[in-house]
């Protein structure tokens, strides 16, 4: 997948693209990880988790009300989902935030065939993330759990494969 940056004004109101965004920031926190920069790295893998699942959540899961559509019905730049545990109304369409906040919603992709084959891989990718923080970026580095940020490294691995599988079958696995 390449990603295109333009320079013109045109390209600054553009939508988000989760699955651009995600690439970049599984390879950048690769780099890094490899570097020895682990806490820019952990910061890194969790934004490409999130972006990798919104980028599924959107292809995948519009059937149950995933879209870029907010609680208001306006077309809006963020990802948005129906919570079928919501009784409200106002309270049912949510936005999918960070990874920690859209955990709740990844079971959309377990729908039909796919789901059994998917489960393990959107577990491990859940817990790894469950207290990843993108307000940690703010810290002095020194909550960082070496083995944690291995997991998360290996999450984000998984994640960045299942995107890939879905840009090239068109499918889940």
């Amino acid at each position: 997948m390449i990603c295109v940056v333009g320079d013109d004004e045109a390209s600054k109101k553009t939508k988000p693209d989760y699955a651009c965004a995600g690439e970049r920031h599984y390879k950048d926190a690769s780099y890094l990880y490899g570097d020895g920069r682990l806490c820019n790295a952990d910061q890194l893998f969790g934004l490409a988790v999130e972006c990798l699942m919104k980028a599924l959540l959107k292809k995948f899961a519009g059937p149950h009300g995933v879209s870029m559509t907010n609680n208001k019905g306006f077309e809006d730049n963020r990802l948005w989902w129906d919570d079928p545990d919501e009784e409200n109304d106002k309270k049912k369409r949510k936005w999918l935030g960070h990874i920690n906040e859209i955990r709740e919603a990844l079971p959309l992709l377990l729908d039909g065939r796919s789901g059994p084959t998917l489960t393990e891989a959107l577990d491990r990718v859940s817990a790894d993330f469950e207290k990843w923080r993108v307000s940690d970026r703010y810290t002095d580095g020194t909550y960082l759990d070496p083995a944690l940020l291995t997991r998360r490294q290996e999450a984000a691995t998984l994640a960045h494969d299942l995107h890939l599988h879905a840009e090239l079958t068109g499918k889940l696995p």
